[in-house]
């Protein structure tokens, strides 16, 4: 399958945050940790320090929940395979279990004025190679049961890949070493924030991913 829409959610977020001034400022590290918490950790607390509230958490994220459902919808229908709406919901929610298992640590590395750098650390897991198991297991599962009709062989693929695929979520340990990124940060509206966005959100989606 292929890459989720990492940056929605950090563009979803820019509106929300920048209109959460007037707080006491946390620091660019407390910022970033902020936005990976919710983002890979569903962990609202940091960003309610930063203004958000809760509706605009929850429309945050529903909206990044709805391009994700379209996104992997879209990466079947190209490979010309439909999938059930019930389906698309248990892969993201077994996704969103396994990228809840990550820990991340962030410091700021240097600081002048209205600009700082931050070094977040986090663990991942492979993605690609969870992605790559769950189809090669489903292909050999239905290679091996020798289908003469081909729909019932693509249904079967399917049924099996998908099925390979969330167990391969619910079965994620995290890595016990860490990558990196460099989220350069400024002032905005009194508010650390990332100075790129959509950046730092397909940063952060392809390193908790083992990329």
């Amino acid at each position: 399958m292929k890459k989720y829409g990492s940056f929605l959610l950090a563009v979803c977020l820019t509106a929300a945050l920048l209109s959460g001034c007037g707080r006491e400022k946390p620091t660019a590290a407390d910022s970033v940790k902020a936005i990976y918490d919710l983002y890979i950790l569903r962990d609202f607390s940091g960003v309610s320090k930063l203004g958000m509230t809760e509706e605009e958490v929850d429309d945050a994220l529903n909206a990044y929940d709805g391009a994700l459902a379209e996104t992997i919808r879209s990466n079947f229908s190209a490979s010309g395979l439909e999938i059930e709406d019930e389906t698309i919901d248990e892969i993201c929610q077994a996704r969103i279990d396994a990228l809840a298992k990550m820990k991340a640590t962030a410091a700021v590395t240097s600081e002048e004025g209205s600009q700082a750098v931050v070094t977040l650390s986090t663990t991942y897991f492979d993605e690609v190679e969870l992605d790559t198991d769950a189809a090669y297991a489903a292909r050999e599962a239905a290679d091996a049961a020798g289908f003469t009709d081909y729909d019932e062989y693509l249904d079967f693929l399917m049924e099996n890949y998908t099925q390979n695929l969330i167990d391969g979520y619910h079965a994620v340990i995290p890595s016990e070493d860490t990558k990196d990124i460099t989220v350069e940060c400024t002032i905005i509206d009194n508010t650390w924030l990332p100075e790129d966005m959509a950046s730092f959100g397909s940063q952060l989606g392809a390193v908790v991913a083992g990329q």
